[in-house]
């Protein structure tokens, strides 16, 4: 913190990113300088490390919100992917000609597709530019960003605790990811705004402040027990608090936390730099840094002009974007953690983002220089066809932006069964976790594991059981609907009713089909014991009718708030959208 506090100071003077004082002044006082007098032991420093990002990872999430992340225009999510795709390709080939591993290289490229947002939005407020096109767009395009790291975060955090010498299974892990996110997502929806109205009630800063960190920390080590990023947890929930109504507060009470956890995370990432290595990956640093700076701003630029924007507003996104930042050093330290990863991954990617926070100032100002210059090199006939080609593009995303329609029956019916299957997966995978939980507990206590998972079964089939009546509901009206079409359609015009009737037969048959197997998949998951004695038995049908007396009211809040949360329901659609009519 002396260093901090000094490098701060100093770098404020001479106007320069604070994050690149914080870098300078680890790699001064870290074990690699100075012989370690200052600070020798890294497992301490990797520790507070990944403390600082998760509270950096949670107040950045606050600030966004989860509304504003789902609400972010599709031009600033096409900008995004063409930058991210375009820089996790450059980096990957990049790494490949430098002679570094597939492994290697991806992670390189990962770490050169994010800017940061800490950095990005503190310019662009300082400049009087936050409001302003430019940095409408360049803070869209950040929200994109930090949610796809968030996403590759998790992704390498499971990759990284796989077997190393073991085939590496991308997609359990993205699955993984997206069931975590959904559930905290939604169960967070669902329960943090009471938790929030809770501490607001006790009107005490510094309940406001523990709760806050609590929650952030809690879902973050829920995340880490399911083999996932901390960081990612974090986010998420953060995201959550950040649409209720206490976002103001939490944002206030949170921001001096937010700032001691944000220097110690860049202090403690420049620690772990070996100045030693410079001279030997100095080279291709340089070449690392060049790299980063163009592709991003090009990439970017790119990216604004194929959504119908000009070359000045497209420049002006495109040279704000090349400063690496938090999730750049996150993903390399992630990468040094992980055997398969080269061990000048880091420090490449450390030097690299000390080098280009000296160059980003410039280049962040560059953008009317660049247009002059571009302006004077390419020919008439080549502007006056770029221009034609922005003009068009603009004009085509305004035609095609029509006010949205009342959803179509089976758009109503397909998303009632998604909302459904949804609900269903989402108490299952909480009953497992519970039950994972609370066998832990229990040991130490002495109660059988098998009388737990009795009474957690119960309570999964009995919540599941609404859902799978709207789901039934839902199916036997498509069924019916599509069967009286088909028969329009072949000129048939006896035996409708009796159709009717054997496509709700035919889909009740599969449906009950489809849950006794699910029971019997939950039954090899959960440890029960025989249900035929009486005290299991009795347990069960005391969790069931427990259960049951709150299963629609919470099927009822669930359905409500996957909708809002997930598909942007308003409060008058989501009970519309659970009964589609035959018309």
């Amino acid at each position: 913190m002396v260093a901090a506090a000094a490098a701060l100071i100093v770098f404020r003077l001479l106007r320069q990113p604070p994050i690149l004082g914080y870098l300078l002044a680890g790699v001064l006082v870290g074990p690699f300088a100075l012989q370690g007098r200052f600070v020798a032991d890294t497992q301490t420093v990797s520790l507070v490390a990944e403390v600082g990002l998760v509270v950096l990872l949670f107040s950045l999430g606050v600030e966004f919100g989860w509304e504003r992340i789902r609400k972010v225009g599709f031009r600033v999510v096409i900008i995004g992917a063409v930058e991210i795709a375009a820089m996790i390709s450059l980096g990957y080939f990049l790494g490949r000609a430098l002679g570094w591993s597939a492994t290697t290289s991806i992670y390189l490229g990962a770490a050169l597709a994010f800017s940061s947002s800490a950095v990005l939005v503190s310019i662009l407020r300082e400049n009087g530019q936050l409001m302003t096109l430019r940095g409408q767009l360049v803070v869209g395009v950040l929200v994109v960003e930090d949610f796809v790291a968030v996403v590759l975060l998790a992704v390498f955090a499971g990759y990284a605790s796989q077997e190393d010498g073991g085939a590496v299974q991308v997609w359990p892990i993205v699955m993984k990811m997206t069931v975590f996110a959904v559930g905290a997502l939604v169960f967070g929806t669902l329960l943090t705004p009471r938790i929030m109205d809770l501490l607001d009630y006790l009107k005490s800063r510094e309940t406001l402040l523990i709760g806050s960190l609590g929650l952030c920390f809690g879902v973050g080590l829920l995340a880490r027990e399911m083999g996932l990023s901390a960081g990612a947890g974090a986010f998420l929930i953060g995201t959550v608090l950040g649409d209720t109504r206490h976002r103001d507060q939490i944002a206030r009470v949170i921001a001096p936390v937010r700032d001691v956890f944000a220097a110690l995370f860049f202090v403690s990432i420049g620690m772990l730099v070996n100045m030693g290595d410079v001279p030997e990956y100095f080279g291709t640093v340089l070449i690392v840094t060049g790299v980063l700076v163009a592709g991003k701003v090009l990439a970017a630029t790119a990216g604004t002009f194929l959504t119908g924007h000009d070359g000045e507003a497209s420049l002006g996104v495109g040279t704000a974007m090349p400063q690496p930042g938090e999730f750049s050093l996150a993903i390399a330290r992630s990468g040094s953690e992980h055997a398969a990863v080269g061990a000048q991954l880091y420090p490449v990617v450390i030097i690299s983002t000390l080098m280009s926070s000296f160059i980003y100032p410039f280049v962040f100002k560059s953008s009317g220089l660049i247009g002059s210059v571009f302006g004077w090199v390419l020919p008439d006939r080549a502007k006056r066809k770029a221009a034609g080609f922005s003009r068009t593009i603009d004009t085509a995303r305004r035609a095609m932006a029509p006010a949205k329609p009342a959803p179509h029956d089976l758009v109503r019916g397909v998303r009632s069964t998604a909302v459904s299957f949804g609900i269903i997966g989402l108490v299952i995978v909480a009953g497992v976790l519970t039950l994972n939980v609370g066998t832990n507990l229990t040991s130490e206590f002495g109660i059988s594991a098998d009388l737990i998972g009795v009474a957690i079964l119960a309570s999964v089939v009995t919540l599941a059981v609404p859902a799978g009546i709207v789901l039934w509901r839902v199916l036997a009206d498509l069924s019916v609907v599509f069967a009286r079409r088909a028969f329009v359609r072949f000129n048939v015009t006896r035996g409708l009713q009796v159709a009717d009737v054997a496509s709700t037969v035919i889909v009740s048959v599969l449906l009950l089909i489809a849950g006794v197997w699910l029971v019997t998949q939950l039954l090899e998951v959960m440890p029960v014991a025989d249900m035929t004695s009486p005290l299991p038995a009795l347990i069960m049908a005391l969790s069931a009718a427990v259960t049951a007396t709150l299963a629609m009211k919470i099927h009822s809040q669930m359905d409500k708030t996957f909708r809002r949360t997930l598909l942007g329901d308003g409060p008058g659609e989501a009970s519309g959208d659970s009964e589609p009519s035959d018309a």
